[in-house]
């Protein structure tokens, strides 16, 4: 879906939105500042910018209990840096938690990823993928 939504902005603002290296480079410095007052994780390294994609690493340093604690602790993240424009989505990985997303305005956008790592955050998508995958480790 974060695909479809990047062809409709930049059929709306450009062929260009979201490919700017240099705004890609802001953002993540932005962000590092951003993040240093969020209560319970904190950035793993600088943001990494790759293909015009920026993706940050986030290490959790408490237990996920559900998906509401951890969509909350996605969203305090993604109200400091997010823009005018904003959508996420969540994914259950192996070993992580990612939430894809894309904002900006209508001269220029970022693309990226917001990944929760380690052990806390690895347990509860392991947990979450039992349950949507109907393993026999998850019980209802």
């Amino acid at each position: 879906m974060v695909d479809d939504v990047i062809e409709a902005l930049r059929r709306r603002y450009g062929e260009g939105w979201a490919k700017d290296d240099e705004a890609n480079l802001r953002f993540s410095v932005d962000v590092e500042h951003l993040l240093r007052g969020v209560e319970g994780a904190h950035l793993i390294g600088d943001p990494e910018i790759e293909d015009g994609r920026v993706t940050l690493r986030v290490w959790v340093d408490y237990p996920l209990r559900d998906l509401m604690s951890a969509d909350q602790l996605a969203y305090e993240i993604f109200g400091r840096l997010s823009e005018e424009v904003f959508y996420a989505e969540r994914r259950f990985e192996k070993g992580d938690l990612r939430y894809p997303f894309v904002t900006g305005s209508p001269r220029h956008g970022h693309v990226g990823a917001l990944v929760f790592s380690g052990p806390h955050a690895a347990a509860f998508a392991d947990r979450f993928r039992q349950r949507l995958a109907g393993g026999l480790r998850y019980q209802a």
